[in-house]
Protein backbone atom coordinates (compact mmCIF):
# COMPACT_ATOMS: atom_id res chain seq x y z
CA UNK A 1 0.00 0.00 0.00
CA UNK A 2 2.51 2.43 0.64
CA UNK A 3 4.57 1.94 -2.89
CA UNK A 4 1.46 2.32 -4.69
CA UNK A 5 -0.15 4.88 -2.65
CA UNK A 6 2.00 6.36 0.03
CA UNK A 7 1.91 7.50 2.72
CA UNK A 8 0.59 11.16 2.08
CA UNK A 9 -2.28 9.17 0.31
CA UNK A 10 -2.92 6.80 2.89
CA UNK A 11 -2.97 9.81 5.49
CA UNK A 12 -5.63 11.22 3.75
CA UNK A 13 -8.23 8.46 2.96
CA UNK A 14 -8.01 7.95 6.78
CA UNK A 15 -8.54 11.62 7.30
CA UNK A 16 -11.28 11.47 4.76
CA UNK A 17 -12.79 8.32 6.44
CA UNK A 18 -12.69 9.98 9.68
CA UNK A 19 -14.45 13.40 8.63
CA UNK A 20 -17.06 11.92 6.60
CA UNK A 21 -18.36 9.28 9.12
CA UNK A 22 -18.68 12.75 11.75
CA UNK A 23 -20.15 14.39 9.45
CA UNK A 24 -23.08 11.20 8.82
CA UNK A 25 -23.52 11.29 12.34
CA UNK A 26 -24.22 14.88 12.73
CA UNK A 27 -26.56 14.64 9.92
CA UNK A 28 -28.27 11.24 11.30
CA UNK A 29 -28.53 13.30 14.38
CA UNK A 30 -30.65 16.25 13.21
CA UNK A 31 -33.09 13.68 11.56
CA UNK A 32 -35.64 13.95 14.22
CA UNK A 33 -36.23 9.69 14.74
CA UNK A 34 -32.51 9.14 14.95
CA UNK A 35 -30.28 8.51 17.73
CA UNK A 36 -26.70 8.19 17.53
CA UNK A 37 -25.86 5.30 20.55
CA UNK A 38 -21.63 5.68 20.11
CA UNK A 39 -19.86 9.20 19.21
CA UNK A 40 -17.84 8.68 16.23
CA UNK A 41 -14.20 7.16 16.96
CA UNK A 42 -12.05 7.17 13.91
CA UNK A 43 -14.43 6.37 10.96
CA UNK A 44 -17.05 4.15 13.28
CA UNK A 45 -20.33 5.23 15.03
CA UNK A 46 -23.92 3.20 15.54
CA UNK A 47 -27.05 4.67 16.21
CA UNK A 48 -30.48 3.74 16.45
CA UNK A 49 -33.63 4.50 14.64
CA UNK A 50 -36.03 5.54 17.25
CA UNK A 51 -39.58 6.75 15.31
CA UNK A 52 -42.45 7.95 18.22
CA UNK A 53 -44.63 5.53 18.64
CA UNK A 54 -42.31 2.50 18.27
CA UNK A 55 -42.28 -0.24 20.81
CA UNK A 56 -40.15 -2.58 20.29
CA UNK A 57 -36.69 -0.50 19.20
CA UNK A 58 -34.45 -4.00 19.06
CA UNK A 59 -36.35 -5.41 16.66
CA UNK A 60 -36.89 -2.54 14.50
CA UNK A 61 -33.57 -1.71 14.21
CA UNK A 62 -32.82 -5.31 13.28
CA UNK A 63 -35.40 -5.12 10.36
CA UNK A 64 -33.66 -1.91 9.32
CA UNK A 65 -30.25 -3.39 9.57
CA UNK A 66 -31.65 -6.45 7.58
CA UNK A 67 -33.74 -4.22 5.11
CA UNK A 68 -30.63 -2.14 4.27
CA UNK A 69 -28.37 -5.03 3.41
CA UNK A 70 -31.23 -6.73 1.42
CA UNK A 71 -31.25 -3.56 -0.69
CA UNK A 72 -27.46 -3.83 -1.83
CA UNK A 73 -26.85 -0.33 -1.73
CA UNK A 74 -24.53 -0.29 1.24
CA UNK A 75 -23.71 -2.94 3.75
CA UNK A 76 -24.07 -2.36 7.78
CA UNK A 77 -24.00 -4.59 10.64
CA UNK A 78 -25.47 -4.63 14.27
CA UNK A 79 -24.00 -4.61 17.52
CA UNK A 80 -25.61 -4.48 21.30
CA UNK A 81 -24.68 -1.40 22.70
CA UNK A 82 -25.85 -1.33 27.27
CA UNK A 83 -28.29 -3.81 26.54
CA UNK A 84 -29.82 -2.90 23.79
CA UNK A 85 -29.62 -3.25 19.65
CA UNK A 86 -27.79 -0.54 17.69
CA UNK A 87 -26.61 -0.33 13.65
CA UNK A 88 -23.12 0.24 13.35
CA UNK A 89 -21.66 2.30 10.39
CA UNK A 90 -18.10 2.54 9.42
CA UNK A 91 -16.46 4.29 6.65
CA UNK A 92 -13.60 1.91 5.90
CA UNK A 93 -13.54 0.31 2.05
CA UNK A 94 -10.43 1.93 0.42
CA UNK A 95 -11.65 3.61 -2.35
CA UNK A 96 -14.85 5.47 -0.14
CA UNK A 97 -15.75 8.91 -1.35
CA UNK A 98 -17.75 11.39 0.17
CA UNK A 99 -20.41 10.75 -2.41
CA UNK A 100 -20.81 7.16 -1.39
CA UNK A 101 -21.14 8.54 2.37
CA UNK A 102 -23.98 10.84 1.61
CA UNK A 103 -25.67 7.54 -0.25
CA UNK A 104 -25.39 6.24 2.70
CA UNK A 105 -27.70 8.76 4.76
CA UNK A 106 -30.24 8.44 1.68
CA UNK A 107 -30.40 4.66 1.80
CA UNK A 108 -30.77 4.59 5.26
CA UNK A 109 -33.11 7.10 5.96
CA UNK A 110 -35.29 5.76 3.02
CA UNK A 111 -35.46 2.52 4.14
CA UNK A 112 -36.24 3.28 7.52
CA UNK A 113 -39.29 5.44 6.72
CA UNK A 114 -40.38 2.85 4.76
CA UNK A 115 -40.97 0.30 7.70
CA UNK A 116 -43.79 -0.27 9.70
CA UNK A 117 -43.16 0.90 12.91
CA UNK A 118 -45.18 -1.22 15.59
Amino acid sequence: LIRSYGLDDLRQRIRNHVAWSKALAERLRKEPDFEIVTEPVLSLFSFCYTPQGATDLDSLNQRLVDAINDDGRIYLTQTIFEGRKAIRFQVGQFDCTEADVATAFDVITEIARSLETQ
